[in-house]
């Protein structure tokens, strides 16, 4: 039997003491304790002290992974680390492409000259190269030799501006003085024909009735037997088309036979090269008349300035 209050001033029971559970299971809690027999309604009483902790429970299971937290900002460069030992060296890559051509270098010296190679295939024929000044020939002096000499004929002038001295020798005593003596020429460029004569369109000469020529005419006639001299040149030149190297060949025909030694020739390695042919030479007459000519060999060639001296010596031993 509780005792008896009147209402609003019965006592606060006792709080009961407080039991704080272990971590893990929640311990236990303190009883309550009796409530009161309700009074009239007191003041709230003050708290009492919490009670000691109780020992940490076990460690629950892992939970499930959360997802990936954002990518944090870069951190700064670390320091650069010591250079490493080279290692070996690894299989050659493919050839790149070629880089561009560097400057020229400065020329080097000259080196020792090499042993001279075989001659080479000749050339194609060049183009003909420019016509040259028109060519003149002029009879310079004429001078009388000693009786038995050889007739002379001598070019004062140059290849283009012939001038002919000619020495004449004069006849042995009691035989008329007369010099007996021909020049003919030709101041065209006339070209050749193989084995076809020249022709001279000039003859600016004659002494005495045995040798004769007509203006335009290729043949030189002799009307009296004897020893004579034939003194002939020209300058020739290649003619467009004509293959190098080639040879021209001129001789003096007596009645149409070669006369032995009476052969001009030069062989002409440049399609632009120009060439003097020339003999000088001694032949005899007999039986009389006869007729001689100079006949070129070849043709493409051209002949300019030829000229021809025909001079009796004398009487054939």
């Amino acid at each position: 039997m509780y005792p008896f209050y009147p209402i609003g001033y019965g006592p606060t029971g006792p709080t009961g003491p407080a039991v704080t559970g272990a971590t893990g299971p929640t311990g236990a809690t303190g009883a309550t304790g009796l409530a009161g027999a309700v009074g009239a309604t007191g003041a709230t009483g003050p708290t009492g002290p919490t009670g000691p902790t109780g020992p940490t429970g076990p460690t629950g299971p892992t939970g499930a992974t959360g997802d990936a937290g954002a990518v944090g900002a870069t951190g700064p460069t670390g320091a650069t680390g010591a250079v490493g030992p080279t290692g070996s060296t690894g299989p050659t890559g493919a050839t790149g492409d070629a880089g561009a051509v560097g400057a020229t270098g400065a020329t080097g010296e000259t080196g020792a000259t090499g042993a001279t190679g075989e001659t080479g295939a000749t050339g194609e024929t060049g183009p003909t190269g420019e016509t040259g000044p028109a060519a003149t020939i002029n009879i310079g002096t004429v001078t009388t030799g000693d009786p038995g000499t050889d007739a002379q004929v001598t070019n004062s002038g140059t290849e283009n501006d012939a001038i002919f001295d000619f020495v004449i020798p004069r006849g042995e005593p009691g035989g008329g003085g007369t010099p007996e003596v021909l020049a003919t020429v030709d101041s065209t460029g006339q070209p050749t024909t193989a084995n076809t004569a020249l022709t001279f369109n000039d003859t600016p000469l004659i002494s005495g009735t045995s040798i004769t020529h007509t203006a335009g005419s290729a043949d030189i006639n002799i009307t009296q037997t004897g020893i004579y001299q034939a003194t002939f040149h020209g300058t020739a030149a290649v003619n467009a088309g004509t293959t190098i190297p080639a040879t021209l060949t001129a001789r003096l025909l007596l009645n149409g036979t070669p006369v032995p030694g009476a052969t001009a020739t030069h062989t002409f390695s440049s399609s632009n090269e120009v060439a003097t042919v020339a003999f000088d030479i001694p032949f005899r007459v007999d039986p009389a008349p006869a007729t001689i000519q100079v006949v070129p060999e070849q043709d493409g060639f051209t002949l300019n300035d030829a000229a021809l001296t025909v001079t009796r010596l004398g009487d054939a031993s």
